[in-house]
Protein backbone atom coordinates (compact mmCIF):
# COMPACT_ATOMS: atom_id res chain seq x y z
CA UNK A 1 0.00 0.00 0.00
CA UNK A 2 1.13 3.52 -0.68
CA UNK A 3 1.99 5.51 2.43
CA UNK A 4 -0.40 8.36 3.13
CA UNK A 5 1.08 11.86 3.25
CA UNK A 6 0.17 14.02 6.23
CA UNK A 7 0.11 17.72 5.61
CA UNK A 8 -0.53 18.85 9.16
CA UNK A 9 -1.06 17.76 12.74
CA UNK A 10 -3.72 20.41 13.28
CA UNK A 11 -6.67 18.17 12.44
CA UNK A 12 -6.44 15.89 15.44
CA UNK A 13 -3.92 17.31 17.83
CA UNK A 14 -2.96 20.91 17.14
CA UNK A 15 0.64 22.09 17.19
CA UNK A 16 2.88 21.44 20.18
CA UNK A 17 6.29 23.00 20.66
CA UNK A 18 7.59 20.06 22.66
CA UNK A 19 11.32 20.18 23.24
CA UNK A 20 12.05 18.20 26.39
CA UNK A 21 10.59 16.15 29.19
CA UNK A 22 11.80 16.33 32.76
CA UNK A 23 13.90 13.39 33.79
CA UNK A 24 12.74 10.85 36.35
CA UNK A 25 13.81 11.17 40.00
CA UNK A 26 17.27 9.87 40.87
CA UNK A 27 17.36 6.08 41.10
CA UNK A 28 16.95 4.60 44.55
CA UNK A 29 17.05 1.06 45.91
CA UNK A 30 14.18 -0.52 47.79
CA UNK A 31 16.49 -2.97 49.53
CA UNK A 32 20.02 -3.01 50.90
CA UNK A 33 21.62 -4.11 47.66
CA UNK A 34 21.11 -3.60 43.98
CA UNK A 35 20.90 -6.61 41.69
CA UNK A 36 20.70 -6.98 37.93
CA UNK A 37 17.22 -6.64 36.50
CA UNK A 38 15.61 -9.84 35.30
CA UNK A 39 12.76 -10.30 32.86
CA UNK A 40 10.25 -11.52 35.41
CA UNK A 41 9.95 -11.82 39.20
CA UNK A 42 10.29 -8.47 40.93
CA UNK A 43 11.06 -7.94 44.61
CA UNK A 44 12.40 -5.35 47.06
CA UNK A 45 16.02 -6.06 46.18
CA UNK A 46 15.43 -4.37 42.85
CA UNK A 47 15.98 -0.72 42.10
CA UNK A 48 13.16 1.80 41.94
CA UNK A 49 14.04 2.42 38.30
CA UNK A 50 13.51 -1.26 37.42
CA UNK A 51 10.12 -1.40 39.13
CA UNK A 52 9.05 1.91 37.62
CA UNK A 53 9.97 0.74 34.11
CA UNK A 54 7.93 -2.44 34.63
CA UNK A 55 4.88 -0.51 35.82
CA UNK A 56 5.05 1.85 32.84
CA UNK A 57 5.24 -1.09 30.43
CA UNK A 58 2.32 -2.94 32.02
CA UNK A 59 -1.32 -2.44 33.01
CA UNK A 60 -0.68 -2.92 36.73
CA UNK A 61 -2.44 0.36 37.40
CA UNK A 62 -5.62 -1.00 35.82
CA UNK A 63 -5.40 -4.10 38.02
CA UNK A 64 -5.14 -1.93 41.12
CA UNK A 65 -8.07 0.23 40.02
CA UNK A 66 -10.22 -2.89 40.07
CA UNK A 67 -9.86 -3.14 43.83
CA UNK A 68 -7.85 -5.52 45.99
CA UNK A 69 -4.98 -7.67 44.73
CA UNK A 70 -6.21 -11.26 44.67
CA UNK A 71 -3.79 -14.01 43.70
CA UNK A 72 -2.49 -17.38 44.73
CA UNK A 73 0.33 -17.92 47.22
CA UNK A 74 3.34 -19.04 45.17
CA UNK A 75 4.04 -21.65 47.83
CA UNK A 76 0.89 -23.39 46.56
CA UNK A 77 2.34 -23.91 43.09
CA UNK A 78 1.75 -25.97 41.10
CA UNK A 79 -1.96 -25.23 41.28
CA UNK A 80 -4.11 -28.28 40.76
CA UNK A 81 -6.47 -27.85 37.80
CA UNK A 82 -9.48 -29.98 36.94
CA UNK A 83 -10.84 -29.73 33.37
CA UNK A 84 -14.17 -31.42 32.81
CA UNK A 85 -14.06 -34.33 30.35
CA UNK A 86 -17.50 -33.55 28.96
CA UNK A 87 -19.23 -35.69 26.35
CA UNK A 88 -21.37 -32.69 25.36
CA UNK A 89 -18.49 -30.83 23.66
CA UNK A 90 -15.93 -31.74 20.97
CA UNK A 91 -12.91 -33.70 22.19
CA UNK A 92 -10.51 -30.85 21.37
CA UNK A 93 -12.12 -28.47 23.91
CA UNK A 94 -10.32 -30.04 26.85
CA UNK A 95 -6.97 -30.14 25.06
CA UNK A 96 -7.26 -26.49 23.98
CA UNK A 97 -7.91 -25.32 27.55
CA UNK A 98 -5.03 -27.44 28.81
CA UNK A 99 -2.73 -25.88 26.19
CA UNK A 100 -3.77 -22.40 27.36
CA UNK A 101 -2.72 -23.27 30.91
CA UNK A 102 0.62 -24.58 29.66
CA UNK A 103 1.15 -21.41 27.60
CA UNK A 104 0.84 -19.27 30.76
CA UNK A 105 3.21 -21.63 32.60
CA UNK A 106 5.86 -21.44 29.87
CA UNK A 107 5.54 -17.72 29.22
CA UNK A 108 5.63 -16.77 32.91
CA UNK A 109 8.88 -18.68 33.44
CA UNK A 110 7.24 -20.63 36.23
CA UNK A 111 5.68 -17.75 38.17
CA UNK A 112 2.51 -19.78 37.78
CA UNK A 113 2.63 -23.57 37.44
CA UNK A 114 -0.10 -26.13 37.04
CA UNK A 115 -0.80 -29.79 37.63
CA UNK A 116 -3.81 -31.40 35.97
CA UNK A 117 -5.94 -33.70 38.10
CA UNK A 118 -8.85 -36.00 37.26
CA UNK A 119 -10.65 -35.59 40.59
CA UNK A 120 -12.40 -32.22 40.96
CA UNK A 121 -12.33 -32.50 44.75
CA UNK A 122 -8.53 -32.20 44.63
CA UNK A 123 -8.47 -29.12 42.41
CA UNK A 124 -7.68 -25.49 43.20
CA UNK A 125 -9.39 -24.40 39.96
CA UNK A 126 -12.18 -26.29 38.21
CA UNK A 127 -13.12 -25.81 34.54
CA UNK A 128 -16.54 -26.76 33.19
CA UNK A 129 -18.35 -26.55 29.86
CA UNK A 130 -21.93 -25.40 30.27
CA UNK A 131 -24.72 -23.52 28.51
CA UNK A 132 -24.61 -21.53 25.29
CA UNK A 133 -23.03 -18.12 24.67
CA UNK A 134 -25.46 -15.25 24.33
CA UNK A 135 -24.75 -12.43 21.86
CA UNK A 136 -21.93 -10.14 23.08
CA UNK A 137 -21.35 -12.21 26.21
CA UNK A 138 -18.07 -13.77 27.27
CA UNK A 139 -17.24 -17.28 26.12
CA UNK A 140 -15.44 -17.95 29.40
CA UNK A 141 -16.20 -16.66 32.89
CA UNK A 142 -14.09 -16.98 36.03
CA UNK A 143 -15.14 -16.53 39.63
CA UNK A 144 -13.25 -16.65 42.91
CA UNK A 145 -15.13 -17.76 46.01
CA UNK A 146 -13.71 -15.84 48.98
CA UNK A 147 -14.37 -16.05 52.71
CA UNK A 148 -12.56 -13.89 55.27
CA UNK A 149 -10.05 -12.79 52.60
CA UNK A 150 -9.17 -16.41 51.82
CA UNK A 151 -9.75 -17.97 48.40
CA UNK A 152 -11.88 -21.04 49.03
CA UNK A 153 -12.73 -21.90 45.46
CA UNK A 154 -11.99 -20.94 41.86
CA UNK A 155 -14.26 -21.92 38.97
CA UNK A 156 -14.01 -21.28 35.23
CA UNK A 157 -17.06 -21.91 33.07
CA UNK A 158 -16.83 -22.05 29.27
CA UNK A 159 -19.89 -22.06 27.04
CA UNK A 160 -20.42 -25.24 25.02
CA UNK A 161 -21.41 -23.34 21.86
CA UNK A 162 -22.07 -19.87 20.47
CA UNK A 163 -25.48 -18.20 20.28
CA UNK A 164 -26.17 -20.03 17.00
CA UNK A 165 -25.47 -23.41 18.57
CA UNK A 166 -22.16 -23.84 16.70
CA UNK A 167 -19.13 -25.29 18.42
CA UNK A 168 -16.30 -22.86 19.11
CA UNK A 169 -13.32 -23.29 16.82
CA UNK A 170 -10.02 -24.05 18.54
CA UNK A 171 -8.49 -20.57 18.17
CA UNK A 172 -11.66 -18.93 19.45
CA UNK A 173 -11.67 -21.15 22.52
CA UNK A 174 -7.92 -20.82 23.05
CA UNK A 175 -8.11 -17.01 23.01
CA UNK A 176 -10.96 -17.05 25.53
CA UNK A 177 -9.15 -19.59 27.71
CA UNK A 178 -5.97 -17.48 27.84
CA UNK A 179 -7.94 -14.47 29.04
CA UNK A 180 -10.11 -16.37 31.51
CA UNK A 181 -7.12 -18.21 32.98
CA UNK A 182 -5.41 -14.81 33.24
CA UNK A 183 -8.26 -13.66 35.45
CA UNK A 184 -7.96 -16.82 37.53
CA UNK A 185 -4.25 -16.30 38.27
CA UNK A 186 -4.63 -12.70 39.41
CA UNK A 187 -5.03 -10.47 36.35
CA UNK A 188 -8.40 -9.28 37.60
CA UNK A 189 -8.38 -6.02 35.66
CA UNK A 190 -8.11 -5.38 31.93
CA UNK A 191 -5.45 -4.09 29.58
CA UNK A 192 -6.16 -0.92 27.55
CA UNK A 193 -4.07 -2.27 24.66
CA UNK A 194 -5.97 -4.09 21.93
CA UNK A 195 -3.21 -6.66 21.37
CA UNK A 196 -2.77 -7.90 24.94
CA UNK A 197 -4.45 -11.14 25.96
CA UNK A 198 -6.28 -9.28 28.71
CA UNK A 199 -7.86 -6.64 26.44
CA UNK A 200 -11.59 -7.01 27.21
CA UNK A 201 -13.29 -6.03 23.95
CA UNK A 202 -12.67 -5.60 20.25
CA UNK A 203 -10.37 -8.11 18.59
CA UNK A 204 -10.90 -11.28 20.59
CA UNK A 205 -8.55 -13.50 18.64
CA UNK A 206 -5.47 -12.78 20.74
CA UNK A 207 -3.50 -16.01 21.00
CA UNK A 208 -0.15 -14.57 22.10
CA UNK A 209 0.70 -13.68 25.68
CA UNK A 210 2.50 -10.33 25.40
CA UNK A 211 5.36 -8.77 27.32
CA UNK A 212 2.84 -6.38 28.90
CA UNK A 213 0.74 -9.33 30.06
CA UNK A 214 3.80 -10.96 31.62
CA UNK A 215 5.16 -7.84 33.31
CA UNK A 216 1.74 -7.18 34.80
CA UNK A 217 1.54 -10.75 36.10
CA UNK A 218 5.04 -10.49 37.57
CA UNK A 219 4.14 -7.24 39.36
CA UNK A 220 0.95 -8.80 40.76
CA UNK A 221 3.05 -11.63 42.19
CA UNK A 222 5.53 -9.08 43.58
CA UNK A 223 2.67 -7.52 45.56
CA UNK A 224 1.49 -8.61 48.98
CA UNK A 225 -2.03 -9.87 48.18
CA UNK A 226 -5.10 -8.60 49.93
CA UNK A 227 -6.75 -11.95 49.24
CA UNK A 228 -5.00 -15.29 48.75
CA UNK A 229 -5.50 -18.99 49.40
CA UNK A 230 -2.78 -19.39 52.06
CA UNK A 231 -1.71 -16.33 54.11
CA UNK A 232 1.87 -15.24 53.47
CA UNK A 233 4.45 -15.53 56.22
CA UNK A 234 6.22 -12.42 57.51
CA UNK A 235 9.37 -13.63 55.76
CA UNK A 236 7.52 -13.88 52.44
CA UNK A 237 6.03 -10.42 52.88
CA UNK A 238 9.42 -8.88 53.65
CA UNK A 239 10.58 -9.21 50.04
CA UNK A 240 7.31 -8.05 48.49
CA UNK A 241 5.66 -4.67 47.96
CA UNK A 242 2.34 -3.20 48.81
CA UNK A 243 0.47 -1.95 45.76
CA UNK A 244 0.91 1.60 47.05
CA UNK A 245 4.70 1.20 47.11
CA UNK A 246 4.75 0.02 43.51
CA UNK A 247 2.48 2.80 42.30
CA UNK A 248 4.51 5.36 44.23
CA UNK A 249 7.45 4.72 41.90
CA UNK A 250 5.57 6.62 39.22
CA UNK A 251 5.04 9.74 41.28
CA UNK A 252 1.93 10.39 39.21
CA UNK A 253 -0.94 11.56 41.45
CA UNK A 254 -3.65 11.12 38.84
CA UNK A 255 -6.73 9.11 39.74
CA UNK A 256 -10.50 9.28 39.47
CA UNK A 257 -10.62 12.08 42.05
CA UNK A 258 -7.93 14.30 40.53
CA UNK A 259 -9.00 17.76 39.37
CA UNK A 260 -7.57 17.58 35.87
CA UNK A 261 -8.01 21.32 35.34
CA UNK A 262 -5.44 21.89 38.06
CA UNK A 263 -3.03 19.06 37.23
CA UNK A 264 -0.08 19.63 34.89
CA UNK A 265 2.11 16.79 33.64
CA UNK A 266 5.81 17.08 34.43
CA UNK A 267 7.33 13.95 32.85
CA UNK A 268 6.45 11.22 30.37
CA UNK A 269 4.72 9.05 32.94
CA UNK A 270 2.52 11.83 34.25
CA UNK A 271 1.52 12.87 30.72
CA UNK A 272 0.60 9.25 29.94
CA UNK A 273 -1.38 8.88 33.17
CA UNK A 274 -3.14 12.16 32.46
CA UNK A 275 -3.98 10.99 28.92
CA UNK A 276 -5.47 7.76 30.25
CA UNK A 277 -7.56 9.58 32.83
CA UNK A 278 -8.82 12.10 30.27
CA UNK A 279 -9.68 9.22 27.95
CA UNK A 280 -11.59 7.53 30.74
CA UNK A 281 -13.55 10.75 31.33
CA UNK A 282 -14.37 11.02 27.61
CA UNK A 283 -12.30 14.19 27.18
CA UNK A 284 -10.81 12.80 24.01
CA UNK A 285 -9.22 15.86 22.42
CA UNK A 286 -7.44 16.75 25.66
CA UNK A 287 -6.31 13.14 25.95
CA UNK A 288 -4.97 13.29 22.39
CA UNK A 289 -2.86 16.31 23.26
CA UNK A 290 -1.29 14.43 26.18
CA UNK A 291 -0.68 11.39 23.99
CA UNK A 292 1.02 13.72 21.49
CA UNK A 293 3.49 14.79 24.16
CA UNK A 294 4.15 11.16 25.02
CA UNK A 295 4.70 10.31 21.35
CA UNK A 296 7.18 13.15 20.87
CA UNK A 297 9.21 11.88 23.83
CA UNK A 298 9.83 8.56 22.08
CA UNK A 299 13.23 8.12 20.48
CA UNK A 300 12.16 6.02 17.49
CA UNK A 301 9.40 6.20 14.88
CA UNK A 302 8.05 2.73 15.65
CA UNK A 303 7.30 3.69 19.27
CA UNK A 304 5.77 7.00 18.18
CA UNK A 305 3.51 5.24 15.71
CA UNK A 306 2.25 2.91 18.43
CA UNK A 307 1.13 5.91 20.50
CA UNK A 308 -0.71 7.44 17.55
CA UNK A 309 -2.28 4.03 16.90
CA UNK A 310 -3.72 4.09 20.44
CA UNK A 311 -5.13 7.57 19.76
CA UNK A 312 -6.84 6.26 16.64
CA UNK A 313 -8.37 3.38 18.61
CA UNK A 314 -9.50 5.83 21.32
CA UNK A 315 -11.38 7.90 18.74
CA UNK A 316 -12.81 4.76 17.12
CA UNK A 317 -14.17 3.57 20.45
CA UNK A 318 -15.78 7.00 20.81
CA UNK A 319 -17.15 6.78 17.24
CA UNK A 320 -15.32 10.01 16.32
CA UNK A 321 -14.36 8.68 12.92
CA UNK A 322 -12.89 11.81 11.32
CA UNK A 323 -10.50 12.27 14.24
CA UNK A 324 -9.74 8.55 14.20
CA UNK A 325 -8.75 8.76 10.54
CA UNK A 326 -6.51 11.75 11.20
CA UNK A 327 -4.72 9.90 14.00
CA UNK A 328 -4.49 6.79 11.84
CA UNK A 329 -2.91 8.80 9.03
CA UNK A 330 -0.32 10.19 11.43
CA UNK A 331 0.47 6.71 12.79
CA UNK A 332 0.95 5.34 9.27
CA UNK A 333 3.03 8.28 8.08
CA UNK A 334 5.22 8.10 11.18
CA UNK A 335 6.13 4.45 10.60
CA UNK A 336 4.66 2.05 8.06
CA UNK A 337 4.67 -1.37 9.71
CA UNK A 338 2.45 -4.43 10.14
CA UNK A 339 0.41 -2.67 12.83
CA UNK A 340 -0.17 0.71 11.21
CA UNK A 341 -1.05 -0.64 7.75
CA UNK A 342 -4.03 -2.42 9.32
CA UNK A 343 -5.56 0.89 10.36
CA UNK A 344 -7.55 1.51 7.13
CA UNK A 345 -9.37 -1.85 7.42
CA UNK A 346 -9.78 -1.28 11.16
CA UNK A 347 -11.48 2.04 10.40
CA UNK A 348 -13.79 0.34 7.92
CA UNK A 349 -14.55 -2.41 10.42
CA UNK A 350 -15.60 0.11 13.08
CA UNK A 351 -17.64 2.02 10.50
CA UNK A 352 -19.52 -1.19 9.56
CA UNK A 353 -17.94 -1.43 6.11
CA UNK A 354 -16.93 -5.03 6.67
CA UNK A 355 -16.77 -6.04 3.01
CA UNK A 356 -14.23 -3.31 2.27
CA UNK A 357 -12.26 -4.20 5.40
CA UNK A 358 -12.16 -7.86 4.35
CA UNK A 359 -10.84 -6.98 0.90
CA UNK A 360 -8.11 -4.80 2.42
CA UNK A 361 -7.10 -7.45 4.97
CA UNK A 362 -7.00 -10.24 2.42
CA UNK A 363 -4.74 -8.09 0.25
CA UNK A 364 -2.45 -7.39 3.20
CA UNK A 365 -2.17 -11.09 3.98
CA UNK A 366 -1.46 -11.96 0.36
CA UNK A 367 1.39 -9.45 0.46
CA UNK A 368 2.62 -10.59 3.88
CA UNK A 369 1.21 -13.85 5.30
CA UNK A 370 3.06 -13.16 8.58
CA UNK A 371 1.03 -10.06 9.49
CA UNK A 372 -0.61 -11.21 12.72
CA UNK A 373 -2.58 -7.98 13.14
CA UNK A 374 -4.30 -8.34 9.77
CA UNK A 375 -4.90 -12.02 10.47
CA UNK A 376 -6.53 -11.43 13.86
CA UNK A 377 -8.79 -8.69 12.56
CA UNK A 378 -9.87 -10.76 9.56
CA UNK A 379 -10.69 -13.70 11.83
CA UNK A 380 -12.66 -11.39 14.10
CA UNK A 381 -14.77 -10.08 11.21
CA UNK A 382 -15.55 -13.57 9.92
CA UNK A 383 -16.47 -14.68 13.44
CA UNK A 384 -18.74 -11.65 13.94
CA UNK A 385 -20.49 -12.47 10.67
CA UNK A 386 -20.69 -16.19 11.53
CA UNK A 387 -18.87 -17.01 8.29
CA UNK A 388 -17.53 -20.31 9.63
CA UNK A 389 -16.28 -21.60 6.29
CA UNK A 390 -14.33 -18.42 5.55
CA UNK A 391 -13.01 -18.31 9.11
CA UNK A 392 -11.76 -21.88 8.96
CA UNK A 393 -10.26 -21.31 5.52
CA UNK A 394 -8.38 -18.26 6.84
CA UNK A 395 -7.08 -20.23 9.82
CA UNK A 396 -5.90 -23.06 7.55
CA UNK A 397 -4.22 -20.65 5.15
CA UNK A 398 -2.54 -18.21 7.54
CA UNK A 399 -2.66 -19.82 10.99
CA UNK A 400 0.83 -21.29 10.74
CA UNK A 401 2.41 -18.04 9.57
CA UNK A 402 0.45 -15.31 11.36
CA UNK A 403 -1.22 -16.92 14.34
CA UNK A 404 -0.08 -20.42 15.14
CA UNK A 405 -1.02 -21.64 18.61
CA UNK A 406 1.97 -22.65 20.68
Amino acid sequence: MKKLVIGTFLIAFGVFAFTSVQTAPQEQNFGLQKIAAITLRYDKLMSQKTIKAAVIDSYYRQICKGGKIIRWNTASMPLKVYIEDSKSVPEYYREVVMNAYLAWQRASEGIVRFEFVEDSSQADTKCYFKGVSQTNSAMGVHEFAVKDNIITNSVITFSRADDKGHSHDSKQLYSSALQTIGHSIGLTGASPSIYDVMYPVGTKFNTEITTRDLKTLALVYATIPDITNVPLSEGEKALLFTSSEILATLNVPVDDNTDLNEYVGTDVESHLALAEQLRKRAQYDKAAREYQIVAQSKTDNRSRSEVYYEVAVMYLDAEMFDDAKSAADIAWATDENDLTITLPPLLNYYMKRSNTAVQQLEQLLRENPYNKYAYKLLCQIYRDKHHENLLNATIRKYGKTAGEIE
